[in-house]
Parts: C-alpha cells; structure tokens; sequence
C-alpha cells in the first residue's frame, strides 16, 4: 500500500502542475527521479484524500536548494481548480484495487517497470480497462456517462467557454437526432444530465414546464447564458409534410395535443383557430407565458401564391423542409382562387369554415345583397329565394336579422301582410291561406317567425282570441304538458287540464 501511495502521489503531481499551476512549466519530475524513489514521498495525502498533504511542503525544496548545493528555486504548490465533470476518489480507488494497481498503473508513462518518475496524466484506456464502455466509441449513447462524470450542474468549475467546447456523441449529429431524442430522453436522462441542463432544453421546447424529463434536469445559469445565444431549431416532422396535413392535422392534434406542445404554444396555433372549433385543444396548449420555447409562430397567408402548399417553412416560394432557426411557418390551408370558389365547400361543410372563421369574417363579404359587396346568392336570387328559404335550404339567419330584413323588403315590395296582419300578399295570393296555413306552420314553424311574432298567432289560437285549437288531431295534451307544461300557459288562462 505504502509503494502505491508513494507512486500515486509521485504521478500526481506533474498532473496538477501542467494543468494548473501558475508557473509556466510543470514540476521537473525526470530531474528527480531518483531523488524520490516513491510517490508518497512528497504526496502523501493523495490516497487518504487528505487535500493539505497532496503537495508537499515548500520548505522541503530548500533541503537541497539553499543556495549553496543548489541554486535557490521558488516552488508554489498549484490552487485548488474547480470541480470538473471527471468524478475520480482516488481513495476509493486505493482501497478497492489495493495491490493489484499502484500510482503507475493510471499515471505510469511506461508501465509499474519504469519506477523512475516518468509520470503524466491517465490515458482513457487506463480508465476502460476496469470500466469497460458497452461499445468501443468513447461518447457512444449506449456508455453509462454517470459511471465517470458527475453531471454538468455539480460541474462548478467548468466556465462557459468550456462548457461550449464539449465534445458532442457522433448520434447528435445525425439528420433525425432532434426529432428522436425525445424518446431516449424519456427512458432516462442520467446521460444527458453530464452535458445539460434544463436551459438546455428549454431553449426549443414549448412545453419544457410540463415535461417530467426536462423538469428532473436541474438549471444552469451557464447553460442559460450560452442558450440565449442560440436560436432554437424545429425540424419539419415527417407527417407536416403530406400535401393534406393542413386540412387533416386536427384528428392528430386531438389524439396527441402533448406532441402539438412541443413546438406549438397556444398562441400560434389561434393564428389561423380563431373559431370555437379547436377551442378544446388549444386550451390544451401552453399559453405564452407559461412557455418557454420561443415555439414555431405560424403566419396567416390569406392567399397563397401558388397551390396547395402544405403547412412548413415556405421560403422564395418552395417548401423547405429543413430545420430552421428563424421558426416561422406560413399557413396556407386553400389553393389559389379560393375566395372567389369556396361556396360549394362552406355550404357542404360549415363546420369545418368555423375551425378558423368567426361569422363576423364572413359577414364581411357577405352583407346581405348590398351593392359593391362580394356575392353570397346567385344572381337574380331575390326574385327565387322564396323556396330556398322556406325550405330552410339556406340558413337565413347567419347572415340577416330575419325579423328587420326580410319584413322590411316584403312591406316595401308589398308582400308582406297589410292592415290587420291577415293579409294574404305574402303568401302567394292564395285566397284560402288562413284556413290552410295551419300544416305548414307544423312543418316549419321557424319560416313563419321570420315575418310574425307569437302575438300574431294569440289574435287565432288562445282564450283572448277567437279560441281556434291550434292542435292537430290525435294530439295527446297529457304528454305535451309532461314535457312543458309552462308552454299551455301561453294561450290558456289556466291549466287546461286542471292541475292534473
């Protein structure tokens, strides 16, 4: 133990010198040689971990260099560097090898059979010997980092410039390595903890506060430093790339809104989600002030240059799908000429226009027939709406106050009732409409409301008026009253069917 602590000590030295020491050369251990036959001679607490023994003392140097043997030299043991990533307890390491490894064995220049002093730093196949990785690459993922290094953040010692220097595992070099890291992080992030921290990570992710893997990585005022610096990256996943992901993204977005908040803050997405279609996924979503990724920012194209042109970065024009620092996205979800075409599409599917649009951005266009504005009817439509509109083919109410608009153009055109309302100019002049009109207010009572209110109908069909039963045959008054019997107040004084 005695000769392995001598040796230890012996090679420790020229190592914490040409490392360290202030002094321009390290400490001449050749000239030496054959001064201190073992390592502890002069570092003597190297194997105990006793840090005021690891050099010797100052006055040991002027047993020989007092002038007159040997010329006085000025010695300073080298300052106490920082922490580093290396984890290494030579105590440890002493006791557990005992005789079967000295001071040479690591710091040996040429082996335990040269024991004259020719000592430097361990090589790293010294370190593998007793360490063996998984695979020979040194900085290969499947090696255990832990085994050797503590993690970045313990790394008190290591300034920004080092930290930067680093040297990088070949894997993150690779063209998918961003978009599949995530899942070996997952699984474990003890390796990625060696050379990040939590800023790290952050610096892209939307979603770093929610994520159980980035939140076990501790934070790092360096790494913060050095990730302002950098602008995040977002590579184009595979499936943003089919030519109908703009209009099919949502049943994905649904099924993993977790995937979403990676690169996407809530923000960006209600760039085009203005509606209440998305509204239950974009609540899912982290909200600009909980994010901390800058995130992709997606822009609104109204309209697009040239075709359907996926969702991704569109620069002069083309799609590139290269991972890009600049993290901006133009949306362009119709092909050219939209505008002027979309009717067919909005009338077959009005749900999916309001996933983007409010009412009031079609209103815009669509006010009613008003001259100037872009069309919603057909030419000459006025003259045919009426079957469209009783037929309920069309929504009347979206675009017009039915109660204001419509009655206003049928009082001016002279179709709408005179007088005592019971006119028949609206209803194609049809002389018996009084007595037939009773079938189609059944069959669409919403039709009737756009010109009459319900005081209209009392004048017929209540005790005030001429007590004209508004019901039709087989009509059942004990069910009706079951599910509202509030309703039968309207036109009776009193329960018709007395309470009961």
């Amino acid at each position: 133990m005695k000769r392995l602590l001598s040796i230890l000590l012996a090679v420790m030295l020229p190592l914490a010198l040409t490392a360290q020491a202030p002094a321009a050369t390290p400490f001449p251990h050749a000239k030496h040689a054959k001064l201190f036959p073992t390592c502890s001679g002069c570092h003597a607490g190297v194997a105990a971990g006793d840090a005021a023994h690891t050099f010797p003392a100052v006055t040991q140097c002027t047993s020989c260099h007092d002038g007159k043997r040997q010329k006085t030299v000025v010695w300073t043991p080298p300052a106490a560097r920082g922490v580093g990533l290396l984890s290494y307890s030579h105590p440890r390491h002493a006791e557990r090898a005992g005789k079967d490894a000295t001071c040479a064995t690591c710091h040996g220049e040429t082996g335990e059979q040269s024991p004259w002093m020719n000592v430097g730093r361990p090589a790293q196949a010294r370190c593998t010997a007793c360490h063996a990785h998984q695979t020979p690459e040194h900085y290969a993922d499947a090696n255990v980092c832990a085994t050797c290094h503590r993690t970045l953040v313990q790394a008190t010692g290591l300034t920004d410039a080092k930290i930067a220097a680093l040297p990088k595992p070949a894997s993150h070099a690779q063209a998918n390595f961003i978009s599949t890291h995530g899942s070996g992080a997952k699984v474990s992030t003890a390796s990625c903890a060696t050379c990040h921290a939590r800023e790290s990570c952050a610096r892209c992710h939307v979603d770093a506060a929610r994520s159980d893997p980035i939140k076990g990585l501790a934070q790092d005022a360096r790494i913060a430093r050095l990730a302002s610096a950098k602008a995040p990256v977002y590579p184009v996943p595979q499936d943003h790339k089919a030519g109908d992901f703009d209009r099919g993204h949502g049943a994905t977005a649904r099924a993993n809104t977790a995937r979403c908040a990676v690169c996407h803050a809530r923000s960006s997405c209600a760039t085009c989600h203005v509606g209440d279609g998305a509204a239950a996924v974009l609540a899912k979503l982290p909200d600009a002030a909980e994010a901390r990724g800058r995130g992709v920012l997606l822009k609104h194209v109204d309209e697009p240059a040239r075709g359907v042109v996926p969702v991704g970065l569109v620069k002069n024009g083309d799609w590139n799908p290269k991972p890009h620092a600049d993290s901006v996205r133009k949306v362009r979800v119709h092909p050219t000429g939209f505008a002027k075409s979309h009717g067919p599409s909005a009338a077959a599917e009005a749900m999916s226009c309001q996933g983007c649009h409010k009412q009031a951005f079609c209103k815009d266009c669509h006010e009613g027939e008003r001259i100037g504005a872009r069309r919603y009817h057909v030419s000459n439509f006025v003259n045919s709406h009426a079957a469209d509109a009783y037929g309920r083919n069309v929504e009347c109410t979206s675009c017009h106050n039915t109660a204001a608009f419509c009655r206003a153009c049928h009082q001016q055109s002279g179709l709408a009732s005179q007088g005592n309302g019971r006119s028949a100019g609206y209803h194609n002049a049809q002389p018996q409409w009084l007595l037939e009109h009773g079938r189609a207010a059944r069959q669409e009572l919403n039709t009737c409301a756009s010109c009459h209110q319900q005081r209209y109908c009392l004048q017929c069909h209540s005790e005030l008026g001429w007590r004209v039963s508004p019901h039709g045959p087989n009509f059942d008054a004990s069910r009706f009253a079951k599910a509202n019997r509030q309703q039968c107040l309207r036109c009776h004084f009193k329960d018709p069917l007395g309470g009961k």
